[in-house]
């Protein structure tokens, strides 16, 4: 299974520019928002909400590129102390767990976003639908899949180099 790692590694490529544009469409919102509100007298009526949509997107693809990154806190306290064999069992248990609670979120997300509930809200400044904006919670949710399950892949590939 090592085209994982290899889609993962694609996959950040992309986020990453995505997440240097939401932050460029983030900045240039607000700076043109503020000239417009104190140059002009004239603010952009859906700038907040829509900086607020960015910012969750900016936030999104970021976890998204930590998890390809490894670089969330974690106590390493007990897993330090294993032996080799032992700590690349509990990596892939840990991954699996990981892959597992995203493969719910999405599913989940998935069912949220095609809901009702989600089909009537609107933006009330502009008064478009919310629900295209919501679909970062499945795309973050696929995204993160891909990650954890490329770290599984070369977890199990680790360990079954060590059992030779």
């Amino acid at each position: 299974m090592t085209w994982l790692p290899t889609l993962s590694g694609w996959l950040v490529r992309l986020e990453r520019w995505a997440s240097r544009a939401l932050v460029v469409g983030f900045v240039g919102l607000i700076v043109v928002n503020v000239a417009m509100r104190y140059l002009a007298g004239r603010p952009i009526v859906y700038a907040e909400d829509l900086a607020a949509i960015l910012l969750v997107w900016l936030a999104l693809v970021a976890v998204s590129i930590s998890i390809h990154d490894k670089a969330q806190i974690g106590v390493t306290l007990v897993s330090d102390a294993l032996p080799a064999g032992a700590r690349r069992g509990l990596d892939i248990v840990v991954w699996a767990l990981i892959a597992a609670m995203l493969a719910l979120l999405l599913r989940q997300g998935v069912i949220w976003v095609r809901s009702p509930v989600v089909a009537f809200e609107q933006i009330i400044t502009t008064g478009w639908a919310k629900a295209p904006f919501f679909t970062i919670v499945p795309i973050f949710c696929a995204t993160a899949l891909v990650h954890a399950l490329g770290h599984l892949s070369t977890a199990i590939a680790a360990l079954r180099e060590h059992l030779k």
